[in-house]
């Protein structure tokens, strides 16, 4: 796209992401460590690694978790993304944050709905960013526009890898960093490989508190009370500035950070630090401060080799016929990496990752994204109503995650439940392509400060939902409370939450008519797990504490879930902080919505939900579709009375 017809679009975009230098083939140097492993800041939008949707694939295992933290969960639809979230979110962090909110009281839901929100007043443009680097585009996190007008997004297909292959549909074009262009005829099966390949360089940070740019000022106070009690801060501000259609979105985050010296080692040194101070958990930050370098050998049939790359490549196919890759990776777990061919439209880039392997990432207008992520997120099947609202929200997450997640990665978005399940064009319907056409360009903003949710979503909240900061220990937001999911007569019998573990007893065994309990389809509404005490000893014994005598939930959220698990064995005590972290301990938890018991020698958990219940409750929008709400007074009930607005 030309400069003055990206202008015209977009006058800005802007990023600041802790972008690096190219590599160029030279050693990592400094204190920075390399990056094989995955960072470890991501934050809601991210969505629990392991929620699955009400899904397109049912038979799809709810227990899998992605390679990376996890942001969203999706419903048993397939249940944010989001945010890491999946789940740990905001750049990509592990641990749990102590910010705490008051939850509001639940509201009733209006039968007169007011016109949309105008979208919010526009902030000065940043520089114009100069897109022609696949290199600058990907690692830099920034956006280009496709011919309609709408956001081209970077997704991931597959990272990790020794070789990627590839078929274009049409005839296309390869276009070589720093060399030629390569035409190929449809059909044509070309592979990539990496030679000299560099990995990236990253810095590690203790994350203490962070807030949208225009709320910087209130960590001023919490600066202060870091720097009086010995912790040396810093600032870095991540996330996007970018207008569509004359419209500015602003989703840029000011972090407050531990000064250490980049390695992950001191990052890790610095939370313990902290906690020991202060008493509160700090997260880890990491940031990309040297890009991999290396060369990439674009070969054709029988291995003859067509070119050579810097880097990165990218294919374009004529008449956008799409193309097909071959055997990417889908359900990542610990025992599961299955693979298949998969078809996409748009174009396609082959670039390095942080760790010098190959990497394949798609590059899609974000509505043709919509129509392969909103079927793999929700049963096509499903009411048009909740289908709508799934589109609104997956799209309002899209666009609140850009330049916000995955900072040590050349993409923008994961296509596993960690960000959104996308599942390419195999996933697409006609009732699903129905739904995002008649709510394209609209987008979720808060009632009070009008700016962008990241409406992150989960499965099945269990009739409650949680806030946000809550599971991810990110800064609160207005339009991320938690409440019961109940018509207003019921919700009254619950108001003020679930943290009282007698009030939890109660709602776990009579919960009234919660909308996620009504689809015939959802699942996990009420679930138990029993653990004999060799399972429970084997699952906890990386925390030293010898046979477990006792569990016990110390913290919870407004909807219940656990925050603070407490195991106490013969030889000790320890703490596990975080949602995710707990459920990941306890054999992948569906939630952390639950109460420990005992039968016996064994432990039973009795708990209900599939997800962190931050955002939409996905089986909850079907069942308030199928009771008669349209997707708008939905999405009101979910994000605290937010607006929809076109915003192209």
């Amino acid at each position: 796209m030309s400069s003055a017809r990206l202008a015209a679009i977009l006058l800005v975009v802007a990023c600041a992401t802790g972008r690096g230098p190219d590599r160029a083939g030279t050693g990592a140097t400094g204190n920075a460590a390399t990056a094989n492993a995955t960072a470890t800041a991501s934050g809601p939008g991210e969505r629990d690694s392991q929620e699955t949707t009400p899904n397109a694939n049912p038979n799809a295992n709810p227990n899998a978790t992605d390679g990376a933290a996890g942001t969203a969960g999706g419903p048993g639809p397939t249940g944010h993304g989001t945010r890491d979230t999946g789940t740990e979110k905001p750049g990509t962090f592990t641990g749990t944050g102590t910010v705490t909110g008051t939850p509001s009281a639940p509201t009733a839901i209006g039968a007169e709905l007011p016109p949309p929100l105008p979208a919010p007043d526009l902030p000065p443009p940043p520089p114009f960013a100069d897109l022609s680097d696949p290199m600058e585009l990907l690692w830099g996190h920034r956006l280009e526009f496709a011919a309609g007008g709408e956001p081209l997004v970077a997704i991931r297909l597959m990272e990790g890898q020794r070789e990627i292959a590839f078929r274009p549909r049409g005839p296309a074009r390869v276009l070589l960093r720093g060399g030629s262009a390569i035409e190929v005829p449809a059909g044509a099966r070309l592979r990539v490989r990496a030679r000299d390949a560099v990995p990236a360089v990253i810095a590690w940070h203790a994350l203490l508190a962070e807030a949208p740019i225009a709320e910087r000022g209130r960590l001023d106070a919490q600066r202060a009370s870091y720097e009086a009690r010995g912790v040396r801060v810093t600032t870095r501000v991540i996330g996007g500035v970018y207008g569509i259609a004359g419209r500015v979105v602003d989703g840029r985050r000011e972090l407050l950070l531990a000064e250490s010296d980049g390695t992950e080692a001191a990052a890790r040194a610095a939370v313990e630090d902290v906690r020991a101070r202060t008493g509160a958990f700090a997260l880890l930050h990491s940031e990309i401060v040297g890009r991999p370098g290396g060369r990439l050998e674009l070969l054709g049939d029988g291995g003859a080799p067509l070119g050579a790359a810097d880097a990165a490549l990218t294919v374009l196919v004529q008449d956008d016929a799409g193309f097909v890759v071959e055997g990417v990776e889908h359900e990542r777990g610990p025992a599961v990496r299955a693979r298949e061919d998969r078809a996409y439209v748009g174009r396609l880039y082959v670039t390095l990752d942080a760790g010098g392997a190959l990497a394949a990432v798609h590059g899609v207008p974000l509505e043709e994204l919509l129509r392969g992520l909103v079927p793999s997120e929700m049963p096509a099947s499903s009411p048009l109503q909740a289908l709508e609202a799934q589109a609104v929200t997956a799209r309002s997450n899209v666009l609140a995650q850009i330049g916000a997640r995955h900072l040590t990665d050349p993409f923008m978005l994961c296509a596993e439940v960690h960000c959104q399940a996308y599942r390419g064009d195999g996933a697409r319907t006609a009732r699903t392509d129905e739904a995002v056409r008649a709510t394209r360009g609209e987008a979720l903003f808060g009632k009070a400060d009008r700016t962008l949710v990241d409406a992150v979503y989960s499965a099945t909240c269990g009739g409650h939902g949680e806030d946000n900061d809550k599971v991810w220990g990110n800064a609160p937001s207005a339009s991320l409370r938690g409440r019961p999911d109940l018509p207003p007569e019921q919700a009254r019998r619950f108001q003020g939450g679930l943290e009282d573990e007698a009030r939890l007893r109660a709602f776990l065994a009579d919960p009234g008519p919660a909308y996620c309990r009504k689809p015939a389809a959802a699942r996990n509404f009420r679930w138990e797990r029993r653990f004999e005490p060799a399972e429970l000893d084997a699952l906890v014994a990386p925390l030293g504490v010898g046979r477990v005598r006792a569990l016990s939930v110390r913290s919870r959220g407004v909807s219940g879930r656990a925050r603070l698990l407490v195991v106490e064995g013969d030889a000790g005590a320890a703490e596990v902080a975080g949602e995710l972290r707990i459920r990941r301990l306890l054999r992948n938890l569906p939630s952390a919505m639950f109460v420990v018991d005992r039968d016996g020698d064994a432990f039973v958990l009795r708990g209900g939900g599939w997800g962190h219940g931050a955002g939409m409750c996905q089986w909850g929008a079907v069942g308030r579709a199928a009771a008669g709400q349209g997707y708008r007074e939905i999405l009101r009930a979910y994000y605290s009375g937010a607006e929809v607005a076109r915003i192209y």
